[in-house]
């Protein structure tokens, strides 16, 4: 990685020579984020970009859960001191596309109205105002509001041990491959409903969102054979089990399994055919009390602060330093920028993300089938 190094080094000397020419100021801008996420070369090159000095405060957080409890955390503090915002309230706060419709029907988030506004959004790819728009129960909605902006994406992944699959003379390439006998008890999966389905959904050219997901034969047929590949589900420590040599293939996010293919250099990684599943980190605004209902209007740097990551000068550095991939790449045009990603990191090609999907909140009717599907598959009837 080399060759990433360089680049990284060459932007912080460049951000930081700009930034020094800047005034001082008591602006502050405070943001709620996941650990790591927010370098250091990508907030001076966002301050040095602006036309007056401020002060950028990152309060990073380990996960996207102890991120929604933050906001639940400050909106109990508002709830119990009246009508007061929480001292501790920041600015915005990073949250998971998924999480979305818990913070919208729990009220820890202000929609956004003047978000359309905002330099760069017209030329957003189509995905991200649909997925972004919802209605009051936090569904997606064509006539609801804007409750946050893109951050950054992810996708779901296979990561391999590709010494074992050298002596089998292939190696994985599709969702469908994950039910090889081979790969008998020597599976790690996301301990999570709607991804495992949302997989095998994918593998037999279905939606991902599918409402009736138990009425295909054939998906009930596969997740029979899928019970006895799987060796362990897990959150978080699925990797672990493929670095100690407990699997010998996990499924996980891309923001997860691209930081380890340096370090473990018999570990291999693709974005599995047909399409794959994403997930975005998107910015949200943390309700200012527990009785404010009205869309919050920007004001200008804060719209500075959202557009910042939808340029097209920041693609590269956020690609390559957030763990994540820029929101303008998430199109089924072949990009046309002056550096080839494709070389540090692994992305869906167009054809792939044209059968991508975000998962999307389905009724109580759909999630009480997938429910039942993920049951069975677990042995728990």
């Amino acid at each position: 990685m080399d060759r990433r190094r360089l680049l990284i080094g060459l932007m912080a000397i460049a951000a930081s020579q700009m930034t020094a020419c800047q005034r001082s100021s008591d602006d502050i801008l405070e943001v709620a984020a996941l650990k790591g996420v927010l370098s250091p070369e990508m907030l001076r090159d966002f301050k040095a970009s602006l036309s007056e000095a401020i002060a950028v405060r990152v309060r990073a957080q380990d996960s996207l859960v102890a991120l929604f409890q933050q906001l639940q955390l400050w909106q109990q503090s508002a709830s119990v001191a009246g009508s007061a915002p929480s001292p501790q309230r920041t600015d915005w706060a990073l949250l998971s596309d998924y999480w979305l419709l818990p913070a919208i029907q729990q009220g820890l988030i202000s929609p956004l109205s003047n978000a359309e506004a905002t330099s760069g959004w017209q030329t957003l790819p189509a995905i991200w105002p649909r997925l972004l728009q919802r209605n009051q129960q936090g569904l997606l909605s064509e006539t609801g509001s804007i409750w946050g902006t893109p951050y950054r994406w992810g996708h779901l992944m296979m990561v391999y041990d590709h010494r074992p699959f050298k002596k089998l003379d292939w190696e994985p390439t599709t969702w469908s491959d994950l039910l090889r006998p081979e790969l008998q008890n020597r599976i790690a999966l996301p301990e999570h409903p709607r991804l495992v389905l949302g997989i095998m959904l994918k593998a037999l050219n279905y939606s991902a969102n599918d409402p009736s997901p138990a009425s295909h034969a054939d998906l009930v047929s596969a997740l029979e054979t899928l019970r006895s590949q799987v060796k362990v589900y897990a959150t978080t420590t699925y990797l672990q089990s493929l670095v100690i040599g407990d699997v010998a293939l996990a499924v996980g996010w891309s923001n997860d399994i691209q930081p380890l293919l340096p370090r473990y250099r018999y570990l291999r990684a693709v974005a599995p055919l047909p399409g794959t599943l994403l997930s975005a980190d998107v910015w949200t605004k943390p309700k200012a009390n527990s009785d404010a209902q009205s869309a919050i209007a920007l004001p200008p740097l804060e719209q500075d602060w959202l557009s910042y990551w939808w340029q097209p000068d920041t693609v590269t550095p956020l690609s390559l330093l957030s763990q994540g991939l820029s929101p303008l790449l998430l199109s089924d045009q072949v990009p046309d920028f002056s550096f080839d990603l494709s070389a540090e990191t692994i992305m869906p090609t167009p054809e792939q993300l044209q059968q991508s999907e975000f998962v999307e909140p389905l009724d109580d009717t759909a999630i009480a089938d997938y429910n039942g599907l993920w049951l069975k598959l677990r042995g728990s009837e």
